[in-house]
């Protein structure tokens, strides 16, 4: 492991706390039936706890090349591990799943963790649960409420999809490299009733009216829409709830405007 430098260009900060890992894996909640998806196995610190509790099948999806070899040697023995060597944001998760649900796991690299959490949405359907350790800002960003300065753009977005269940905080000290900055451990759950079925329109939409989010919202829309579903037309979007989004964004595409 010594070997294995962590990479600025990834994002990779190395976990080395068996406690946390432990952690981690008991939010997953694993069965012998689990199809899992790692993103970013790394030096397989988190893979050799999960494998530890037996899964149907474990996929580590890892995009640096360097680590391919003690990944490959330290799971030889393990039928039910495959090495993904790729992006993890450019494979197709149906493509793994194969009519199955999965569960998503990883300690995402702190420059694409947000983009990850986003792209889940787009594969809801064959969620069972993600377990992710991300920044804590990040983490912040998805249990924010309304009128408070981490709500945002992904506040809304995955909070529309999903419930979120911030697991706890983890110090700089229990990785390698330590990040300049605190982490945190966060299981998102879909949610069962999705009223989007366009979630690349709908996804459009919140980032419009989030840009500028200062400014009133008659700006933006229709003040007699916003009437329609009973919303101060000086309202800015930090102030609206996920449901109010979902109002709007029904009535707009309703009425194809």
């Amino acid at each position: 492991m010594n070997k294995v430098r962590a990479k600025k260009q990834f994002g990779q900060h190395f976990l080395n706390s068996k406690n946390v890992a432990e952690e981690i894996v008991k939010a997953i909640n694993i069965s012998s039936e689990d199809i899992i998806i790692e993103v970013g196995v790394g030096t397989g610190f988190l893979t050799e706890v999960i494998l530890s509790k037996n899964p149907y099948h474990l996929y580590g999806v890892e995009i640096d090349k360097s680590v391919y070899d003690l990944i490959e040697e330290k799971f030889k023995d393990y039928k039910n591990f495959s090495l993904i060597k790729h992006d993890f944001l450019k494979i197709n998760l149906y493509d793994i799943a194969k009519g199955h649900k999965i569960k998503l796991v990883g300690n995402l690299p702190y420059n694409v963790a947000s983009l990850i959490i986003v792209n889940c949405v787009f594969y809801i359907d064959i969620l069972e649960r993600c377990v992710f350790m991300i920044q804590k800002e990040v983490a912040e960003k998805l249990i924010a409420k309304p009128k408070t300065k981490d709500y945002t753009f992904l506040s809304v977005f995955i909070q529309t999809f999903f419930n979120i269940d911030y697991i706890m905080s983890v110090p700089a000290r229990f990785f390698t490299p330590p990040p300049k900055v605190t982490s945190a451990v966060v299981k998102i759950s879909p949610k069962e009733n999705i009223p989007i079925k366009d979630i690349k329109k709908y996804k459009n939409f919140i980032s419009n009216i989030f840009q500028n989010r200062r400014k009133m919202l008659r700006t933006k829309i229709d003040e007699e829409i916003l009437k329609q579903v009973n919303i101060n037309s000086t309202s800015r979007a930090e102030e609206l709830t996920f449901e109010d989004f979902i109002k709007l964004f029904e009535v707009i595409n309703s009425d194809n405007r």
